[in-house]
């Protein structure tokens, strides 16, 4: 077995779909080239323009190659912690409200 299938069996299920979901998410948008400034947190759009899906797609989309690594990274050693600790259903439930 490889080193990298080894690591992905460690981390629990909760935090892997997290990262296949932002990492699928990245590649969407790299094949569409998607515009992050149409997707991305401002304040004043969101209140002026009612675009309130702003406040969930900020959160799921990433700059560049480097942004959604090291993201990934800090939710594989961070979210696989907290998991192990709170739980799948209660990781699951934070995430959605933060």
């Amino acid at each position: 077995m490889s080193r990298f299938n080894e690591l992905v069996q460690t981390i629990p299920p909760a935090t892997l779909g997290i990262i296949a979901l932002c990492v699928a998410l990245y590649a969407v948008q790299i094949i569409f080239d998607v515009r992050l400034n149409s997707w991305t947190l401002c304040p004043r759009i969101v209140l002026a323009h009612h675009e309130y899906y702003r406040i969930v797609t900020s959160a799921l989309l990433h700059a560049t190659l480097i942004h959604i690594g090291m993201n990934m990274m800090s939710m594989s050693s961070i979210g696989s912690m907290l998991e192990k600790r709170m739980g799948t259903l209660r990781l699951l439930y934070t995430m959605l409200l933060s």
